[in-house]
């Protein structure tokens, strides 16, 4: 572009522009436009256009929705199908109890699937590995062991590669199938109607990703209705949202499964695993939480007789909302704003929101969150003595 302006004269450019404007057909073709496509029409910019656009986006954000809600029925009202996901949560805590793995595999978009559910695994702490089913023929097939779980994830359920894998993988392999194969979808499109709660969520043995498979696992990812019939395209669209919807309740379900057992949170092994970003910058030590003592206004008055509206005044004057009284207790944010306004003209004792000194917790800011956790309770104040110094306050819900 910057080589075709410098070739024109001073002035040429606004001028041929003005001159083609008024007769375009007398004229050689303007240097900005060689290259485009004869016949190309122009792209409309009033108000119809937008309209198009806009109904076109609007169409397809709500048929996904349908899509999730239909997912979410079935899962809610196909006891097949719930008995189905149960089974596969198991499936996955088993093999990584046993030192196994959970391994993904699929083609194309459904691979796409497969390598997030892999990725949001990970982060919750359950060993996950992707399988390209090409690579795997070529060798990689041999990462599979019988104590794992492999969950292979087809639109269709008749995907060619993913059928040749599994007679090269271990016959203890747990399988799991996440497909809109008509063996599971039959059954679960007929899940919508009244009688949805006797229906079978899928026949296993009809689809070619479990047949054959003993202790295979179907789980149906339906759409209401095809790609092509709704957006005139088969475009991975729906369906891919409805994988990837299941995948994530999978993962989040077995996590939560698995860190129970191990005594943990799943938040914690999640913050864990983010030492970088947004969710690594968290508060990971008790001292992370602590507002410093020196910081925390003082009062005019006790407890006996400091009213609610004074302390929120001395509030104010705090970024954080902690208060000190002259007798030694202390007003948490929490507390405070527990009283509402209905007990603004009453004292804080009577209000209830101080704290006296004799029931602080005294903990080590140094102390991991996790930590914390076990040995606090709820509505306590914690007095931080801090790694540098210094003491902080920290409210025990917070941390909670």
């Amino acid at each position: 572009m910057s080589a075709i302006l410098a070739d024109l004269p001073a002035g040429a450019f606004s001028t041929t522009c003005k001159q083609l404007q008024a007769n375009p057909a007398q004229h050689a073709p303007c240097p900005l436009t060689i290259g485009t496509p004869p016949g190309t029409p122009p792209l409309a910019s009033g108000p119809s256009n937008s309209e198009s656009i806009l109904d076109l986006a609007v169409h397809v954000l709500a048929t996904e929705a349908a899509s999730l809600n239909n997912l979410t029925r079935l899962y809610t009202i196909n006891a097949t199908a719930r008995t189905s996901f149960v089974a596969a949560v198991q499936a996955i805590v088993r093999s990584l109890t046993a030192h196994g793995k959970v391994v993904f595999s699929g083609m194309g978009k459904s691979g796409k699937v497969a390598q997030k559910t892999v990725a949001t695994m990970n982060s919750l702490g359950l060993m996950s590995f992707f399988l390209h089913p090409t690579e795997a023929m070529h060798g990689d097939v041999g990462i599979v062991r019988p104590q794992d779980t492999v969950v292979l994830v087809s639109y269709s359920g008749t995907t060619s590669e993913l059928v040749r894998i599994l007679e090269h993988m271990p016959s203890q392999t747990t399988v799991i199938a996440m497909t809109a194969h008509a063996a599971a979808t039959t059954a679960a499109r007929m899940a919508m109607t009244s009688d949805g709660e006797r229906l079978a969520g899928g026949n296993v043995a009809g689809c070619p990703l479990t047949k054959g498979r003993e202790g295979a696992i179907l789980l149906p990812t339906p759409v209401h209705e095809s790609e092509e019939a709704t957006f005139g395209v088969s475009a991975p669209t729906t369906s891919t949202t409805v994988a990837l919807a299941l995948g994530d309740a999978l993962a989040l379900s077995a996590a939560d499964t698995m860190h129970q057992l191990e005594g943990r949170r799943t938040q914690d092994v999640f913050h864990a695993f983010h030492p970088g970003g947004a969710i690594g910058g968290r508060k990971k030590t008790l001292a992370d939480w602590a507002v410093d003592v020196a910081n925390v206004p003082l009062a005019e008055g006790t407890a006996e007789t400091t009213r609610v509206s004074e302390c929120l005044m001395a509030a104010f004057q705090s970024k954080d909302g902690w208060v000190k009284l002259k007798d030694g207790s202390v007003v948490p944010p929490r507390r405070l704003k527990s009283a509402g306004n209905t007990k603004l003209d009453a004292t804080v004792a009577v209000a209830g929101v101080a704290v006296a000194k004799a029931s602080w917790i005294v903990l080590d800011g140094g102390m991991a969150v996790d930590a914390v956790r076990k040995v606090v309770k709820g509505g306590q104040v914690v007095l931080v003595q801090m790694p540098g110094g210094g003491m902080g306050f920290a409210e025990s819900d917070d941390i909670l």
